[in-house]
């Protein structure tokens, strides 16, 4: 009976809805291992690239601070909310296209 619904398209919906959390572990990872990743444009030109604190002001917001991310990259309050809508509509994409049938294995197995 679980293996009836438990097939690749359960799996993944499943991916697609846990990617903020396997996006959260890595950026606390990141942030805790190295909390200063290199920036080939800045060791090369001596100035921010636009992506520079953007992996800081991830972490900030993870921890709900919106001032200190906000001041590690302004342009948090771009990306992220981008980042939350491509999310929700990958998600919404993959729930309306996936067909929730039974597979044929279980079908025959059952008649």
């Amino acid at each position: 009976m679980i293996k009836k619904y438990f097939n690749k398209k359960y799996i993944h919906i499943l991916f697609v809805a846990l990617l903020p959390i396997f996006f959260y572990i890595g950026v606390r990872l990141l942030v805790n291992e190295n909390p200063y990743p290199i920036c080939i444009f800045k060791i090369l030109t001596g100035h921010n690239c636009w992506g520079c604190g953007i992996t800081r002001a991830f972490n900030a917001l993870f921890q709900l601070q919106f001032e200190k991310a906000f001041e590690f990259n302004p342009r948090i309050v771009i990306v992220a909310p981008l980042m939350f809508w491509i999310w929700i509509s990958t998600l919404i994409r993959t729930i309306h296209t996936t067909e929730f049938q039974p597979s044929s294995e279980t079908e025959s197995t059952s008649k």
